[in-house]
């Protein structure tokens, strides 16, 4: 039987990050979605490891799955007052094993509210090019809060997810200002 570990990543993990990334949103990349994480390079994924805290699930000593929070005090993080995950993805091999949602399970319960009891969790999906992603998260308990269209073609939406309800804040949630240019 296969253990899993789950820990902070750190730069030497960048290279094998970039290809389990490539590997994970070359699907997205061919349905025309243009977000950061489909066309990472590695000083972009060595930056991300640096200023944010990457999350990484090993599975027989490889990362298999891995997400980032973001928090909102760093820079050009004006997405809401409440930690933002992103670039989350699993390497296509683990696909249906679970190993995405034990990570996500691990960062949104044991990190954000039981260590840093963060009351709310925000991420960012696309809802028109790739929609059923919506459906996995709401399953989780996440709430669409708002919605636009990109220059793309796809429609991004922002969910949230109350992690300690007696603690959660809707102002602090805040409403991110989209920039239409």
């Amino acid at each position: 039987m296969s253990e899993d570990t789950i820990r902070v990543a750190t730069k030497n993990d960048a290279e094998e990050l970039l290809e389990l990334m490539r590997e994970a949103f070359e699907p997205l990349k061919n349905l025309g979605i243009e977000w950061p994480s489909v066309y990472v390079d590695l000083e972009t994924m060595t930056n991300n490891i640096e200023r944010s805290t990457t999350y990484v699930l090993e599975r027989d000593d490889k990362i298999a799955s891995t997400i980032t929070i973001r928090f909102p005090w760093e820079e050009g993080m004006d997405i809401s007052g409440y930690p933002f995950l992103w670039w989350f993805a699993t390497k296509p091999e683990y696909k249906g094993q679970g190993l995405g949602g034990k990570l996500l399970t691990y960062v949104e319960e044991t990190v954000l509210r039981d260590t840093l009891k963060a009351p709310a969790v925000v991420l960012g999906t696309s809802l028109k090019l790739h929609p059923w992603l919506k459906t996995v998260y709401e399953r989780r308990g996440y709430e669409l809060y708002i919605s636009h269209d990109t220059d793309y073609g796809d429609t991004d939406g922002l969910m949230r997810k109350i992690l300690i309800p007696e603690r959660f804040d809707k102002e602090i949630l805040a409403v991110p200002v989209l920039d239409d240019a």
